[in-house]
């Protein structure tokens, strides 16, 4: 935890590279990821070597150390993800960041004592689950980038004692971290298993003109650098900065910059985030949902640059004549649009003129450019030399050595390595010095480094007696044993903390294979139940599942005057407390009924509620058995991920799938959408998408995509979600799932 009055800021790394930049410039922590269950798989990230090596250094230099392991975990996975987490209990960091609540589980009946932090990919508003986050032993939340500071202090205030960090830098994603399905449901590439291809940096058409083609999708990028005097006083724990798929000039300025604005070394520069990879910025939801026109990126979704110049038109002898607006240098890049074409080169030469010192003409430019083009610096050329500035000695790690010993005693030392206690003596005894003893200057000659991995922090002489020497070579046989030694240990876990018999024995029934078997039942009959994303729903009278999913709208009178089998009740995002409120007040005078649930708030429903069942959505991501156990013991059933593939499920698992929807959602967001009802969005691919609101500010996108059938597993029971496009007509939505039902009751 950081320092009462200090905020941490936390830099990533996603290469060696990038770790060093990060340190150089003043970053607190680091977080990076190993080789496994990332959510940024195309970073460089680090094997085991590569973790170890960090590990040393953020050690040597006093900074916290975090890994990722916040992807979702399918079940089929546990024996690799048990593989890293071994490792991981060995490299002991400071925190290991996760997303999946039964990774969570797993790691808690492990008994590791490695802090948990939740990542932003599980979506945490703070309306419900602080109790289950208290169980799961998760310390600190990475808050979703949807927030408004307003929300974000409201939530220090309800949970004081629980650790908040926030993202103040980076990319936005267009969907709400980890309710995104928008790449999985055009390819194989996940956004929740950190392989996201991006689709919200496509471009799209409305309605299919091409002369309405945009990016209107595509986020500008966080940047918070001139709200850091306002976020001192929000009660976050920790600032993060996003980028680990980016370079050490981005980490190392970015860093820089924020640290200065931190420390208060001088005015914030938001100019000099510029100079490395930024898009087009804002405030995100720093002050609340932005209208579409503040928070889309426009045409150009990728790097925009520093604005260094325009040109004037003028040319001299290969030269281009520039109305400098930041000062140029050779080795400068740069880029510009030429008729709507992006192009670069790199600045060679720069002379400016004494009588116009806002002019200077350059080498490196074509002399065909217009008057008035804009020159943006994407990199300098004199960037500081980052290796130059490290010290290969920031790469051992300390080690306090405790010496002791008396006249005719062999010279001891001890020390404690992953707090494994280690004692080595001399194969010589202790003798009186002729000249100066152990203590003035031998041991921290010998000592100081501790072979290519180590070093020695602290030399504590307070048991050794004055005045006495040793032989040379005793000293270095006993130094070849130590590094051996502390060479072994640090491949090691910390040994567990058992203080009686009755605990080692409960320990060890706890971490055998966990019995799943009331999760299991052969003789279930398969249910099928229809949830339904429109607020309007003339066709359903004619369609007969074993259960609807109705959206709530505060009452169950207007879905009683058109069906008459069971209903249940999907309820809207909850988002704020206001949100949670209004629903609580709403349901507490019902004596039954069953709700689906988007997130978290599912499980204070439940407790408060205890007369209704509630349900989690699959796009609360269940993917593995540890999960749905853990949400079941909350009495919370969970509905199965999308993601998790009916062939991967457990044959008789008692848990409803979701592999079949008609036009299935593809993203939740909570940015302002401007495209009126009825309008249809479509990619180059032919792809085509509408809009649905469902409740709370939050926009739901939907892939128009109809099943040819649905699949049968066994005795598995389905849940369709239906969401109706504003180019089908209900009626034949009607008869087409009419058929497929009847199908399906018949196999």
């Amino acid at each position: 935890m950081a320092s009462p009055g200090k905020i941490e800021l936390l830099a990533p790394a996603g290469t060696a590279a990038c770790l060093k930049a990060a340190c150089l410039a003043g970053a607190d922590a680091i977080y990076l990821a190993g080789q496994r269950f990332g959510a940024r798989a195309f970073a460089g990230n680090f094997d085991e070597k590569g973790l170890r090596w960090a590990r040393r250094v953020t050690e040597a230099l006093d900074k916290k150390l975090y890994v990722t392991l916040n992807t979702i975990v399918f079940e089929h996975e546990f024996k690799l993800l048990e593989e890293a987490l071994d490792f991981y209990e060995i490299l002991q960091p400071d925190a290991l960041i996760i997303q999946d609540p039964g990774v969570a589980a797993l790691i808690r009946r492990r008994k590791s004592r490695i802090p948990l932090h939740l990542s932003t990919q599980a979506a945490w508003f703070g309306q419900g689950g602080r109790k289950e986050l208290a169980d799961l032993n998760i310390s600190r939340v990475i808050l979703p980038r949807e927030l408004s500071y307003e929300e974000i202090c409201d939530l220090h205030k309800a949970y004081p004692d629980l650790e908040l960090e926030a993202f103040v830098h980076g990319a936005m994603c267009y969907s709400i971290s980890g309710r995104c399905f928008w790449s999985i449901a055009l390819g194989s590439r996940s956004g929740n298993r950190g392989t996201c291809a991006q689709p919200c940096r496509r471009e799209y058409q409305l309605n299919g003109k091409p002369e309405n083609a945009s990016c209107c999708f595509s986020p500008k990028d966080l940047r918070l650098i001139s709200q850091i005097a306002q976020l001192r006083n929000s009660g976050l724990t920790s600032l993060k900065i996003e980028g680990r798929m980016k370079g050490p000039e981005y980490v190392y300025q970015t860093v820089r910059t924020y640290r200065e604005a931190l420390d208060q070394t001088g005015q914030p520069r938001p100019e000099m985030l510029d100079e490395v990879f930024s898009r087009a910025a804002s405030t995100g939801f720093f002050a609340g949902p932005a209208a579409p026109e503040d928070w889309r990126t426009g045409t150009n979704v990728g790097r925009e640059g520093a604005l260094a110049a325009t040109t004037t038109g003028n040319t001299s002898e290969g030269l281009v004549e520039l109305k400098i607006l930041q000062t140029l240098a050779p080795g400068d890049g740069v880029f510009w649009y030429n008729r709507g074409e992006k192009q670069g080169s790199r600045i060679t030469w720069v002379k400016t003129d004494r009588k116009r010192p806002d002019f200077a003409l350059v080498r490196g430019l074509p002399p065909g450019l217009k008057a008035g083009t804009e020159i943006r610096r994407s990199s300098q050329g004199s960037s500081e030399n980052l290796e130059s500035q490290w010290n290969r000695d920031w790469e051992r790690r300390p080690v306090d050595l405790f010496w002791s010993g008396h006249d005719g005693t062999p010279l001891a030392v001890e020390t404690i390595i992953n707090e494994h206690p280690l004692r080595l003596e001399t194969d010589e005894t202790l003798q009186l010095a002729m000249n100066k003893g152990l203590e003035d200057g031998p041991l921290q000659e010998k000592f100081t480094v501790l072979g290519e991995l180590f070093k020695t922090g602290r030399h504590v002489t307070a048991r050794l007696s004055k005045g006495l020497h040793i032989s040379g070579s005793a000293l270095k046989r006993l130094k070849r044993n130590l590094v051996e030694y502390i060479y072994k240990l640090e491949q090691l876990p910390p040994p567990r903390e058992k203080t009686s018999i009755a605990e080692m024995i409960i320990a060890a029934g706890e971490n055998r294979q966990v019995d799943y078997s009331q999760h299991f039942s052969a003789t279930q009959h398969p249910q099928i139940r229809l949830r339904v994303w429109n607020q309007s729903f003339p066709f359903l009278r004619d369609i007969h599942p074993d259960c609807w999913i109705l959206p709530w709208n505060g009452d169950q009178s207007r879905a009683d005057l058109v069906i008459h089998s069971k209903t249940s009740w999907w309820l809207a995002p909850v988002i704020t407390r206001q949100h949670f409120e209004t629903i609580l007040e709403q349901l507490k005078p019902l004596d039954s009924g069953e709700f689906l649930c988007f997130g978290w708030e599912a499980f204070d429903l439940a407790r408060l509620l205890p007369q209704l069942k509630f349900s989690l959505d699959w796009s609360f991501n269940t993917c593995n058995m540890a999960a749905l156990d853990f949400i079941r013991s909350r009495g919370v059933e969970p509905i199965l991920s999308r993601e998790w593939k009916d062939e991967r499920i457990p044959e008789n698992l008692t848990a409803f799938r979701t592999s079949c929807a008609w036009n299935p959602l593809v993203s939740f967001s909570r940015f302002k959408s401007d495209f009126a009802p009825g309008k249809v969005i479509q990619n180059p691919h032919n792809d085509k998408f509408f809009q649905l609101p469902v409740g709370n500010g939050i926009i739901a996108t939907f892939l128009e995509d109809i099943p040819a059938s649905l699949t049968r597993h066994g005795n598995a029971s389905l849940q369709i979600d239906i969401a109706i496009s504003p180019q089908e007509n209900p009626v034949q939505v009607a008869k087409d799932l009419n058929r497929m039902l009847a199908a399906f009751k018949a196999a």
